[in-house]
């Protein structure tokens, strides 16, 4: 795909991935180096800590409103997001400056999901516009390993054994994949934290009519509500893309894996409606900023720059002629006016370039809820382990009075026996307390081991890991 044409007004609003076809001499993999973050919480010019108030340009008959999302005060899991080819740079791979259509895209993809996660978004050797991303080849290795090194950083540095949704766009997609298929699949432990991803445009394999065992092992392509650890994938078209489709088959166009294409007759491109999954009936729920449409702005930022644009495209995934795609239509509302923004940039009938933007809010929903069973499911972890210690730690004590009273109750039998008269009438009695406290501390101990024996089944058969 070339670089969209004239870069439109709403076209950089949009901005996202394509590639070039022109293949050159790489230059051989770069280094493990200090990461570069575009989005940190707590850094300076973290650009998705930016604002993100705005309002719904309404459908006839409906009433403005304001967008209503919100940060929270501690967010439950964090994000690692890979932009999709921004660089303009004349080398195959880009260095780590924030140029500008970087920043643009960063913005308008990755900082709204600020109000589900702490977003971490890192500067990675990109393949330019002037790189090769025909094929799996050293251009596409330089910029996977670079954005290795940043998501392993991450790992070990930042995210402290939290949750985490990964997040991509086409290139950034397609390594987001890469990285889920060789750390995250592999790791059983790995995937116990892995709380979700979304990678539209990146043709991720599964199955036909499947959702686990193509790209993938163990992570599955999402399928129900209130589950996590699973993928949203899908390419955008308005109609059935032809033989050559750059996205939405396996047979031609992106494929920068370094497996060898799947069988198209075994196989197809992944494919989740996030306007399905999160219970909107097929509406898609777009958002852009309009402040970085075309570029970023020279100034402050203003107060309200986000649009939302309801009811206007619905969307499901369709099949035909060795293609899988989420083909999107317009809801075409009697009286309806307002801008086809998904048209503006398209190319055509494909509408990868702002497939991203065009589901926004429903790939929020998806992620905040996502964030919240899984931290809904850590709390019950921590309370069943909780419970597990503390009566652990009774059965300790529980054994401990046993062991002292089997003790006492062996030296009063002992003294019985020798003393004579009153005493060893006495001393019997007291031997026979002894050894009914005794009787009673293994029946409290024994109801103890079973609610323990519980407790383990209960955190046993609590989920660790999505297997919808």
């Amino acid at each position: 795909m070339s670089r969209v044409a004239g870069r439109t007004w709403l076209a950089v609003a949009f901005l996202a991935a394509s590639f070039a076809f022109i293949a050159v001499v790489a230059p051989p993999p770069a280094q493990a180096e200090e990461t570069v973050w575009i989005c940190k919480p707590g850094q300076s010019d973290d650009l998705c800590a930016g604002t993100i108030e705005g309002s719904k340009l309404p459908a006839p008959g409906q009433a403005a409103e304001s967008l209503g999302y919100t940060r929270p005060d501690e967010a439950p899991v964090d994000c690692f997001y890979l932009y999709p080819t921004q660089s303009e740079q004349p080398t195959p791979n880009s260095n780590l400056d924030k140029d500008p259509p970087i920043r643009r895209v960063v913005v308008q993809q990755a900082r709204m999901f600020s109000t589900v996660c702490n977003v971490y978004a890192p500067m990675y050797r990109q393949v330019t516009y002037s790189g090769n991303q025909v094929v799996h080849n050293p251009d596409v290795d330089v910029a996977y390993n670079s954005a290795k090194d940043a998501f392993e950083d991450f790992l070990q540095n930042y995210n402290k054994d939290r949750g985490f949704i990964m997040i991509g766009h086409s290139q950034g997609s397609a390594h987001t994949a890469r990285l889920i298929d060789e750390l995250v699949d592999t790791d059983p432990e790995l995937r116990q934290r892995f709380v979700g991803a979304i990678a539209p445009g990146a043709n991720i394999s599964v199955p036909i009519g499947q959702d686990r065992g193509g790209l993938f092992e163990n992570v599955p392509a999402c399928s129900q509500w209130n589950t996590w650890g699973c993928v949203v994938a899908y390419s955008t078209y308005s109609d059935v893309p032809g033989p050559t489709a750059q996205f939405s088959r396996l047979d031609y166009g992106y494929w920068i894996y370094p497996e060898p294409r799947p069988d198209p007759s075994r196989f197809e491109a992944m494919c989740v409606n996030p306007a399905q999954l999160d219970g909107s009936e097929g509406v898609l729920k777009p958002l852009v900023n309009f402040d970085y449409l075309t570029g970023v702005p020279a100034g402050p930022e203003s107060a309200a720059p986000w649009v939302g644009l309801p009811d206007y495209y619905t969307a499901e995934c369709k099949s035909q002629g060795g293609a899988h795609w989420l083909n999107i239509a317009k809801l075409n509302l009697e009286g309806d006016d307002r801008p086809d923004f998904g048209a503006l940039v398209a190319s055509g009938t494909n509408y990868h370039v702002p497939e991203l933007n065009l589901a926004e809010g429903n790939l929020l929903a998806i992620a905040g809820n996502q964030a919240a069973v899984y931290d809904g499911i850590q709390d019950q972890i921590a309370r069943t382990r909780g419970l597990i210690k503390s009566t652990n730690a009774k059965i300790a004590k529980t054994k401990k009075r046993i062991a002292a009273g089997k003790k006492k109750a062996k030296k009063l039998g002992k003294k019985a026996r020798k003393a004579k008269g009153k005493r060893k009438k006495v001393l019997r009695k007291k031997a026979r307390k002894a050894r009914k406290k005794v009787a009673a501390e293994r029946k409290r101990l024994k109801n103890q081991r079973g609610g323990l024996s519980s407790l383990q089944k209960q955190l046993a058969e609590l989920p660790n890991q999505n297997h919808a």
